[in-house]
This record gives structure tokens, sequence and C-alpha cells, in this order.
């Protein structure tokens, strides 16, 4: 089986980690130091994982990918629960909208970067 690792670099590891688990229940499966700077990998689904890397240690270690960042969409079954915990939460969240024959919102993590959820339709 091959594992994709989609990698975000962002300001806060820590706090982005907590992002990710409290609201789409990503677990933490491993936690890498580089001497002054940690990256937290969180599983999304046995062949997919977000890897946090401190930004800052990107600028140092390799600045020509710097500045990627990935567009993700997230399929979601709980799609009216995690707007619902976006929304009691006072968490910047957008209006869902129709696209395609799917409900979808989007929504911004710690720093800002955005992303957006479709609603899974059986």
């Amino acid at each position: 089986m091959t594992t994709a690792n989609i990698m975000l670099y962002v300001e806060d590891v820590e706090a982005n980690a907590d992002f990710w688990k409290k609201y789409l229940d990503f677990k933490e499966t491993e936690r890498f130091d580089f001497g002054g700077s940690i990256s937290i990998v969180l599983a999304v689904n046995p062949a997919c994982n977000l890897q946090l890397f401190d930004i800052d240690f990107i600028r140092k270690n390799s600045p020509e990918v710097a500045s990627n960042k990935p567009s993700l969409l997230f399929d979601i079954a709980d799609f009216d629960g995690l707007y619902a915990r976006f929304k009691e939460n006072n968490e910047t969240v957008g209006e869902i909208i129709e696209m395609g024959g799917a409900r979808t919102f989007n929504f911004p993590d710690r720093d800002g970067s955005y992303y957006a959820v479709r609603e899974i339709v059986a």
C-alpha cells in the first residue's frame, strides 16, 4: 500500500496540530524533533497523512518549496456536525453553498490558510 504525506508548512506546528485533531479528529502518529523545530504527522486515513512542518525550518532548509501551499478538499460524512462544531466554537467558516451537486464550505486553519469541505452524498 502507498501512503501519501501532504506536507503543510505552518507558523505554529502545535497549534495547527491541535486544530486538525479537534475539528477533523486526525490522530497524531509521529513526532520528529529537528533540534529547535518539530514536525507532527497526523493520520487522515490509513492511506493519507498531513505532516506539519515549521515554516521557518523549511525556509532555512528548503527555501525553494517554502511558499508551496496545497489546495485541499476533504470529503466528510458528518458534514453538518463539522460545520456546527466550527460555529459553536466561534471559528471562521464560510457559508454552505451547493457546488457540483454537493454542499460545500471552507474554513481557515490557525495560519489563515483555507481548506474546503464537501458533503459525502450516499
